[in-house]
């Protein structure tokens, strides 16, 4: 049975301006840090059993995935990446044909490290380009320019691999439609398997917040964002990729397996500061803290981490449960997670899972989306329509 893993590396060369996720730029306790990830790696593989963090109910593509994410976990030297790589295979029995995904930024691809990624297992790269315009570029606070993204795509594929992934930012001030497909053209040209597309999002605590938050819809009107999403949709089919979740595409055998198992509900294991994983009943995470992490995995033993696991332990510095599931609250996570993408909601699934009916258990929520046009059966199948796009979260948030 499949199992799938996300490591958190939060280091970072500089803080992007827009970006809310957990990052460092003190680099000065990184193998420290990577000491420890070895250390929590080696402690869920001496209690978890073969059925620990699996569930074929869950799990449709049946393969491990690794995925090591941040941050930008290029930004360590590349030994480190690959010890810890190699002790999250030994000790999750990782099988030969899992999918191992690093993220990586344009201004830290260097061969050497490629070599080193692929050399310990890495078989999929993602790259976070988010342009192939200057100007947005400079807007986002990047480090790398177009020529640097595109040279970083050649010597990804030069070093042997074949799955990579690009991410662009679309609702960016100053950016156009016209931009966008010429970025994505560029792309597809260059043999880019997967592409992610996210609307550019003004997060609390952010430089962006303080820039944009009351101007944002000023310099890009929402009318503007969606005529965006939508036409960067079409040229992406246009172009033989398979739109499979509101904010990913792909040509046809490059889906992410690993984004993919967040959307079927699956079970994950997260290792480092600012991971969070969901096992059992239990949404868990590690406190956005470097320094807190490191110290508590010095003194960590098996029995703590099986306790907390188990849930007989929750008084730990880093390590702490988010939530407990019920039933009910499973549920509806199933519209939560599965609305974002174009499949919807398998009704049949849904039977296996909780041995209820989706639309007997959420029978108003159903019916009064569907009949706002916002919602649409299709044969055991419920999923948004092109106006649903558009009111995602407002649709789901009806189901919670």
């Amino acid at each position: 049975m499949a199992r799938h893993i996300y490591v958190h590396n939060p280091f970072c060369a500089r803080k992007c301006p827009y970006c809310d996720f957990y990052s460092v730029t003190d680099h000065s306790c990184i193998e420290e840090f990577y000491k420890a990830a070895i250390k929590e790696t080696e402690l869920i593989g001496s209690v978890i059993t073969d059925k620990t963090g699996t569930n074929q109910l869950t799990d449709a593509d049946g393969k491990d995935t690794v995925y090591f994410g941040g941050g930008t976990p290029s930004v360590p030297d590349s030994h480190l990446i690959a010890e810890l790589l190699g002790s999250v295979k030994k000790n999750f029995n990782i099988s030969d044909d899992a999918e191992i995904t690093i993220e990586v930024n344009p201004s830290s691809v260097r061969e050497d490290k490629l070599e080193e990624y692929l050399k310990a297992g890495f078989n999929r790269i993602s790259l976070g380009v988010q342009s192939l315009h200057d100007d947005v570029l400079k807007t986002l606070g990047r480090l790398h320019d177009s020529k640097g993204a595109v040279d970083a795509i050649k010597k990804i594929t030069a070093a042997g691999f074949t799955n990579v992934s690009a991410d662009l930012i679309t609702g960016v001030p100053g950016e156009t439609l016209e931009g966008i497909k010429q970025d994505i053209k560029t792309f597809h040209e260059l043999g880019v398997k997967h592409i992610s597309t996210y609307s550019l999002s003004i997060e609390e605590g952010t430089p962006f917040f303080e820039r944009y938050s009351k101007t944002l819809e000023d310099l890009v009107s929402p009318d503007d964002e969606r005529k965006m999403y939508h036409g960067t949709r079409e040229f992406l089919q246009s172009l033989g990729y398979e739109t499979y979740e509101i904010s990913n595409s792909a040509l046809p055998g490059f889906r992410s397996i690993h984004n993919s198992s967040y959307w079927n509900s699956c079970e994950y294991f997260a290792i480092g500061a600012g991971a969070h994983g969901y096992l059992g009943d239990m949404r868990y995470g590690h406190k956005d803290d470097v320094i807190s992490y490191i110290n508590e995995m010095k003194d960590l033993t098996s029995k703590d981490y099986k306790d907390f696991i188990e849930g007989r332990k929750n008084d730990l510095v880093s390590l702490y449960v988010e939530e407990m599931l019920s039933k009910e609250d499973k549920m509806r996570e199933v519209p939560f997670l599965r609305l974002r993408t174009t499949e919807g909601i398998l009704l049949d699934d849904f039977v296996k899972l909780f041995g209820e009916e989706f639309e007997n258990v959420f029978a108003r929520e159903v019916e009064d989306n569907i009949k706002k046009g916002l919602l649409e059966r299709k044969e055991r199948t419920l999923r948004l329509t092109r106006s649903g796009l558009d009111l995602a979260n407002k649709v789901i948030e009806d189901f919670l």
